[in-house]
């Protein structure tokens, strides 16, 4: 099924915190993408690689706290980056990232009515 037939699948709540400084920049080829490097704790990380093999080629809506706009874009794999800064609370150091990012509206179009 080509991407624009799979409905955008929402970023979860639970985890709207872990975008917080959350960057978006413009590549050379025009498109945007977006990343932010967060210390995780294992259970979270667990998590999130449970969250990114489910959305593998589909797009993700972000709906970042600081805007009231949301972004559509495909989740890239999560990267390592080491330790985390504080090893008491946290076990890593990971960069969550977005490719081919585009504005959208924040209204699901396959919601049910």
């Amino acid at each position: 099924m080509p991407l624009t037939q799979n409905p955008i699948v929402e970023w979860p709540t639970e985890f709207h915190h872990l975008l917080a400084g959350f960057e978006v920049a413009t590549g050379g080829d025009g498109k945007r993408f977006g990343r932010v490097d967060i210390d995780i704790d294992p259970e979270t990380l667990f998590l999130l690689n449970d969250f990114e093999a489910h959305v593998r080629h589909r797009q993700v809506r972000l709906r970042l706290a600081d805007s009231a706009d949301c972004l559509v874009g495909e989740m890239n794999v999560l990267i390592g980056l080491g330790a985390a800064a504080d090893r008491t609370r946290h076990a890593s150091r990971i960069r969550i990232s977005f490719h081919d990012l585009l504005d959208d509206d924040c209204v699901d179009r396959h919601a049910r009515v």
